[in-house]
């Protein structure tokens, strides 16, 4: 697991590892990109509270189903647990939904697909892909939020991975006292499936 993985790397480095003080936020299991891991108490306990403000910057890059139209738009939906599937989240009004807002940007399109690019400005469970699917263009590769027109596209290109990626995070250093500027390389499964559907790779 990653939590494995960044308790060797803190072994080998000499930095005392705790599993409940590393991890400031979280991805869905399927995505790849960045993640931002803390170094002591004290960091992790900072950065939180960036994520909490709203005052950190996450870019996503997501491939889909189709051309949204407008190109550039904001989704602005709230998010709660699905009333009759319990694993899934929905855009729904109830007592326990809570706000989302996901900004999208088409980078290019092709006829059955566009790689847009996302940007957070909330962080519920599932948000970019339950708000992209709930405007008629899922992510390529989702099996949980997909439709049978994603699926069929999902299976025309071969594609075997989720097509989202964490793909930039700007943060200010709690120690530095600087923003910080990340950008995650795109995994090879992604590549593969982004030239296959005859896009191009985002610069």
């Amino acid at each position: 697991t990653i939590l494995h993985g960044i308790a060797h790397l803190f072994t080998e480095r000499g930095i005392s590892f705790s599993s409940d003080g590393v991890l400031v936020h979280r991805l869905d299991k399927e995505t790849t990109g960045c993640l931002l891991a803390a170094k002591t108490p004290e960091a992790h306990g900072l950065l939180q509270k960036q994520f909490e403000h709203r005052d950190v910057s996450k870019v996503y890059l997501a491939v889909v189903l189709g051309q949204p139209d407008p190109p550039k738009a904001i989704v602005d939906a709230p998010i709660g647990r699905n009333l009759t599937d319990r694993t899934k989240m929905s855009v729904l009004r109830t007592s326990v939904s809570r706000e989302a807002k996901t900004t999208y940007r088409t980078l290019e399109t092709v006829s059955s697909a566009s790689l847009l690019q996302c940007h957070l400005h909330t962080g519920r469970t599932h948000q970019i892909r339950v708000h992209l699917s709930s405007i008629g263009h899922p992510i390529l590769g989702d099996v949980v939020y997909s439709s049978s027109q994603s699926e069929k596209c999902t299976a025309q290109h071969n594609i075997e991975c989720l097509c989202l990626h964490a793909w930039k995070l700007t943060f200010l250093s709690p120690t530095k006292l600087k923003e910080i500027s990340v950008e995650a390389p795109l995994p090879v499964q992604l590549v593969s499936a982004i030239q296959g559907i005859n896009l191009s790779l985002p610069s």
